[in-house]
């Protein structure tokens, strides 16, 4: 219990108090702290960039997700050989892909900007564009986690009776018929699922923005993790600003989680 709620209470203690130069606790300040995080552009920013990015991160793994699952569940030959290779950015560690990708998207010499110079493009600036950077965070932050999306929908796709679709079959069911009428109701408990918790993952994503643009450009991808991180490590040492970002982050996560229970939830078919 002391490993669970300690950090939580220290956080709330902290996040009422000042801070001096060494970085500890300096007397009471009450709401001080969050009145000037309320009242600063730059913290709506980062919570309007940090929505953008658990938006863009779960739409991409359920909508890839489902682009390979569904054809991937079908047995045919090669399809395991196929299932196994899917699985492969689970076996990478998030810091080793983040540079991996970083590498790949350096301007000029990046091989994603060679290629697109050898298609007659100019350089698209995947992390150095503020219009672009924060897609490309959510691209790769989507593809270190499609193997445990695929893994799931698979296990979900797989659960499903045969005598189903070899009913649709003898009506007639098409492919988007079948999915759209019977494939994806009878998966929803497991989208549900992903969703709940990738939406969670994605506001609690440090590694990912950290080693690809720390927050950079022109803060286009500082989200609430990447601030709370730099209020606290980032030079000032502001353990008390730093707290009361975490806290706002956990009632985010907690109120977010609530709405998906009390909305999306009825809409999942648990048979």
């Amino acid at each position: 219990m002391s490993f669970d709620y300690w950090p939580l209470l220290r956080t709330g203690f902290l996040s009422m108090q000042s801070t001096n130069l060494f970085g500890q606790p300096n007397g009471f300040v009450g709401g001080e702290n969050f009145a000037k995080m309320f009242g600063d552009p730059d913290f709506w920013r980062t919570l309007g960039v940090t929505l953008l990015f658990m938006l863009g991160s779960v739409a991409g793994k359920v909508v890839v997700g489902l682009a390979i699952a569904l054809p991937v569940s079908r047995r045919v030959r090669g399809t395991g050989v196929f299932r196994a290779s899917v699985l492969i950015p689970m076996a990478v560690s998030t810091a080793v892909a983040g540079l991996a990708f970083r590498a790949l998207m350096t301007p000029s010499t990046g091989l994603l900007d060679v290629l697109a110079n050898a298609l007659g493009a100019s350089n698209v600036g995947w992390l150095t564009a503020t219009d672009v950077s924060l897609l490309s965070v959510i691209i790769v932050d989507v593809w270190t986690a499609i193997g445990f999306t695929v893994l799931l929908l698979l296990a979900a796709l797989d659960s499903i009776d045969k005598q189903v679709f070899e009913a649709a079959d003898v009506d007639g069911a098409r492919f988007w018929r079948r999915t759209v009428s019977i494939t994806l109701p009878l998966i929803t408990p497991t989208l549900f699922f992903i969703i709940v918790t990738q939406s969670i993952q994605a506001l609690r994503e440090f590694t990912i923005i950290n080693v690809l643009t720390g927050g950079g450009p022109a803060d286009s991808t500082r989200t609430l993790v990447i601030d709370i991180y730099q209020a606290a490590f980032g030079g000032t040492a502001d353990y008390g600003a730093s707290s009361a970002r975490s806290l706002i982050l956990l009632v985010l996560i907690l109120a977010l989680t609530a709405i998906q229970f009390g909305v999306l939830e009825r809409r999942v078919n648990y048979r």
